[in-house]
């Protein structure tokens, strides 16, 4: 005689089996892919970048015009190239998804070009948290949401000069805000960093 809701509990619990299964592959496929630290050395690097030479620019006193434009092309290149390789490796392993890397590398896109006044008031770093913050959230990566509003919310707010109004008008330089947006910048890549030796622990 066949046993019906024994084979039923059976295979409920094959399937229960077959979904932790898969959730463990995502789980590994996900720091195979570094999907904290890369976008944070990534981004990092790229807002150095952007930032090493209007520093270096406002110490002798020349000035760079279009400094916050260039820092936002270079995020927005960031954010491409992470969709890019993303979907790739998305493409060739069938797990994991490039969500949120496509809308932030639109958004960059628009906010240097007509979104440009924007971005003269607010700084880069209005790209930075936003884009970030649509990238964990479409991830559902809590780490990349926690760091996208601290560092983006510094870095909006000293687009503002919140930051170097605070400071005593006795360390006021030429070259102290932008030297602000680059230690931000230097703060993601150590982060980035930490995330990384993380995710090799984990392994």
């Amino acid at each position: 005689m066949t046993n019906y809701p024994a084979s039923a509990h059976g295979q409920a619990r094959d399937a229960e089996g077959l979904q932790a299964h898969v959730a463990a592959v995502r789980s590994r496929v996900r720091r195979d892919l570094r999907a904290t630290s890369f976008p944070l050395l990534l981004l990092g690097t790229a807002t150095v970048a952007g930032e090493i030479p209007q520093v270096a620019s406002e110490g002798w006193n020349t000035g760079m015009p279009g400094a916050d434009w260039f820092a936002g092309l270079l995020l927005t290149a960031a954010f491409a190239v992470l969709w890019w390789m993303y979907r790739r490796r998305a493409l060739r392993s069938g797990v994991g998804r490039p969500a949120g890397f496509g809308a932030a590398t639109a958004l960059g896109v628009v906010l240097i070009s007509i979104g440009l006044v924007l971005l003269s008031f607010m700084g880069p770093f209005l790209l930075f948290g936003a884009g970030l913050l649509l990238v964990a959230s479409w991830q559902r990566n809590a780490i990349l949401a926690w760091w996208a509003v601290l560092a983006g919310g510094l870095g909006v707010l000293e687009g503002f000069f919140g930051i170097t109004n605070r400071l005593p008008a006795s360390a006021w330089r030429d070259w102290e805000h932008p030297a602000i947006y680059l230690a931000i910048g230097v703060l993601t890549v150590l982060a980035g960093l930490a995330a990384r030796r993380r995710e090799n622990r984990g392994q």
